[in-house]
């Protein structure tokens, strides 16, 4: 159940210990302003120590930047994607993350190059709406679920008042 915080394991073949961020995106956002999908950040976790005996992410030695929030396909949406990312932290590991503005509209290559990050782990997984998907809306995010759906088709026998035309009008 994605509902609650993943558990996180990173094999990495280092035995010393090296700082890592992991970052949890939709791929398939819907960006209605512009009729297309982005990418939604549902989590960035940095400053998480990870070695050959360390494998278990403990979030409580990590910075919380974005907290989690479960995924939440809107009705209506194709399925979407998922991606979490583990990525090393500059330095071979060594320099931690401070003072990041995170937000949850960020691009995840964009955030990745200004913060010096090299991709090391990655897992997907796909969801698709159903009923508790709107529990994630109303109780955790606090809004209304989204429903999207096909445009209607306009009728072409109906002018713009409602009434029916004949053949002949003009609008």
């Amino acid at each position: 159940d994605a509902r609650e915080q993943l558990g996180i394991e990173l094999v990495t073949f280092r035995e010393e210990s090296r700082l890592h961020t992991l970052v949890m995106v939709d791929l398939d956002e819907p960006f209605e302003e512009q009729q297309t999908f982005r990418e939604q950040f549902h989590w960035v976790v940095a400053n998480l120590p990870f070695s050959m005996t360390k494998t278990k992410a403990d979030f409580t030695e990590g910075d919380v930047l974005l907290p989690y929030i479960p995924p939440h396909p809107a009705k209506g949406t194709p399925t979407h994607r998922y991606a979490v990312v583990a990525f090393e932290q500059s330095d071979a590991g060594q320099t931690r993350i401070s003072g990041v503005e995170a937000s949850r509209d960020m691009v995840l290559h964009e955030f990745a190059a200004k913060h010096k990050l090299r991709p090391v782990g990655i897992s997907f997984f796909r969801a698709t709406w159903n009923e508790s998907v709107d529990e994630v809306y109303r109780d955790i995010l606090n809004l209304p679920p989204p429903s999207f759906g096909p445009m209607p088709k306009p009728r072409k026998n109906v002018g713009p008042d409602g009434r029916k035309i004949s053949a002949y009008e003009n609008y």
